[in-house]
């Protein structure tokens, strides 16, 4: 059974501005890609307890490479997040440009983003409560 999302892979030609839009929003460290042969190529973004969640690689040499914001059957991707004020204030100070919405959640906020490559974020504030709505405050 799936406990929980063990990382995601971006890939793209966007490879330093990708990890550096990650490390600065969202304080991953990058790292080596573990499983790769060419680190140069491949780099992985890891969390404060070390797990590398973020996998970013460069397309093949004769690989198509979609345009930014072409969206597949994927949507978006979603975070459960703290501190909403701070991450809007982060967002504001790097000037990306971003959506904050109450949800029908009490205590359940979103802000929504895209990165550079045009994939949408949502940064879920208080999933505790729309995991179990009577713990709202």
């Amino acid at each position: 059974m799936i406990e929980r999302i063990g990382h995601i892979n971006i890939r793209t030609p966007l490879m330093e501005e990708t990890l550096r839009f990650y490390e600065r929003l969202f304080d991953l460290v990058r790292g080596p890609a573990a499983t790769m042969a060419d680190q140069r190529r491949n780099a992985w973004l890891y969390d404060r307890d070390g797990r590398a969640i973020i996998h970013v690689n460069m397309p093949g040499k004769d690989e198509p490479v979609p345009a930014i914001g072409t969206r597949g059957r994927m949507d978006h991707i979603a975070f459960d997040c703290r501190d909403p004020d701070a991450m809007e204030e982060r967002l504001r100070q790097a000037g990306v440009p971003y959506l904050r919405r109450e949800t029908r959640v009490a205590g359940l906020t979103q802000i929504v983003l895209k990165d550079p490559n045009g994939i949408n974020l949502e940064l879920a504030f208080g999933t505790d409560h729309a995991l179990d709505p009577g713990r709202a405050r």
